[in-house]
């Protein structure tokens, strides 16, 4: 319930779900999340969550991932270089913010530190006028696991946006969070930093909570 409090918080910018237009023929929830399992070759790796919604769940993690009612702008991937399914993440590009969730399970705990240094590097090399701006929001710390976070403003097609790394260690798994929305007004980037900070709160409470980890 949280989890769900938090993310109609988080989400208020995103656009609405509207039913469809009667007669039109749309896909079950569970069949598009199956579609995406399979078109990320991630079977195994994720599972569909039940829910009446497009969702899924990294098996191993307990990092739930949910997605518009067809789908659309969606993705999951799974990385090379560790064992499979140990580096994946689920991406969400909505018409007016972007999220991706990663969950990573390095060979020993690495330090969050260095994890957000190096995130923060990669930002500033694709958008080199990044400048990194102080927390108008932060995570609640209370119950939850350590974590680092680095917020930017920056520029991309000539609009300036508002971009943020989180990342946490929750037991053996290393969870991060993008989060990149328009920021045209100092008021914009307060309402993303808000949202980007809420949803990697939900997403940390739902981890945190068993049988997840």
């Amino acid at each position: 319930m949280l989890r769900a409090a938090l993310l109609a918080f988080a989400l208020l910018a995103a656009p609405a779900f509207a039913d469809p237009p009667e007669g039109e023929l749309t896909a079950a929830p569970g069949s598009i999340a199956t579609g995406m399992i399979e078109q990320a070759d991630a079977n195994g790796v994720f599972d569909i969550v039940h829910n009446g919604q497009v969702s899924v769940r990294h098996t191993a993690s307990g990092l739930r991932c949910d997605f518009e009612r067809d789908g659309a702008g969606g993705r999951l991937a799974l990385f090379p270089g560790l064992p499979r399914g140990d580096d994946v993440a689920c991406d969400f590009d909505y018409d007016n913010f972007d999220v991706t969730l990663y969950a990573s399970r390095y060979p020993g705990p690495p330090p969050l530190d260095g994890l957000l240094a190096g995130s923060a590097q990669a930002i500033r090399h694709v958008y080199p006028d990044a400048r990194a701006v102080e927390p108008a929001y932060d995570v609640d710390t209370q119950g939850m696991p350590p974590h680092r976070a680095a917020r930017f403003l920056l520029t991309k097609d000539g609009i300036r946006y508002f971009s943020s790394v989180h990342i946490a260690q929750v037991g053996e798994w290393t969870i991060k969070q993008r989060y990149s929305a328009p920021a045209e007004t100092a008021d914009a980037a307060r309402q993303a930093d808000l949202a980007a900070s809420l949803m990697f709160q939900a997403t940390l409470s739902e981890l945190v909570t068993p049988p997840n980890l």
